[in-house]
């Protein structure tokens, strides 16, 4: 809260694969105008101006455990903007009841819990009946060489000039030393594609694809909850 979050827009967020991230997430949820989209952790609110340039006429629920992220989303257009609200929220104990949600992101936010399978239930609780989702789950490969394929793939921009190559290093270097303290938490959940497609389909999920990130070493997982489910 006091440091990460702060300095979140002006580093992580604004690396190269960061935006391409954002780009795949909004294209996994397929939404679709008037859909009510619950964005879990939504740090400092990213994810949701991506859902809303997307797609203008949506319902979007951003829900955290930070204070200090909420704080920040609430003050870019689309925290404080109609059709959005931000609640202080623990994923592992949603406050909503079950199938009120068309869509269900969750970006980066197993990497800090101790076990998956109780958040995975209570996403595909809230869930509607074929509403789909988009999940990231650690592949416990973080590290410095998960650092050094962020700056790696962030200087791969020919066009750019000087000065913006310059910004561009002063950013990711920023990043770099925001992200150091992290390594020193504890070693997030280890996950493999086979486990997660088995732990999403004991909760009812169907149609799953589960792609492995090479930058961020994560794997993407989409798909429906079973309209029966």
């Amino acid at each position: 809260d006091a440091v990460y979050n702060p300095l979140y827009d002006e580093s992580t967020a604004r690396m190269a694969r960061y935006s391409e991230a954002q780009k795949l997430l909004v294209e996994g949820l397929r939404v679709e105008a008037g859909q009510r989209i619950l964005c879990a952790g939504l740090g400092t609110g990213n994810e949701l101006t991506s859902l809303r340039s997307k797609e203008p006429l949506l319902h979007l629920v951003g829900i955290d455990i930070s204070r200090a992220a909420l704080r920040r989303a609430r003050r870019k257009p689309v925290g404080k903007g109609p059709g959005t609200v931000c609640a202080l929220m623990d994923v592992q104990m949603l406050g909503f009841s079950g199938g009120v949600f068309d869509r269900v992101l969750c970006y980066h936010v197993l990497d800090f819990v101790g076990e998956a399978a109780p958040i995975i239930e209570e996403f595909l609780r809230v869930l509607k009946p074929g509403g789909r989702f988009v999940i990231s789950f650690p592949a416990g490969k973080e590290g410095p060489g998960l650092g050094a394929a962020l700056v790696s793939h962030g200087f791969k921009s020919p066009q750019d000039t000087v000065l913006r190559r310059a910004g561009r290093i002063g950013r990711t270097m920023l990043a770099g030393l925001i992200y150091l303290p992290l390594l020193l938490r504890r070693r997030p959940i280890t996950c493999t594609p086979s486990g997660i497609d088995a732990l999403l389909r004991s909760q009812g999920a169907e149609d799953v694809v589960i792609v492995s990130d090479p930058i961020y070493r994560d794997h993407i997982a989409s798909g429906a909850k079973k309209k029966g489910g």
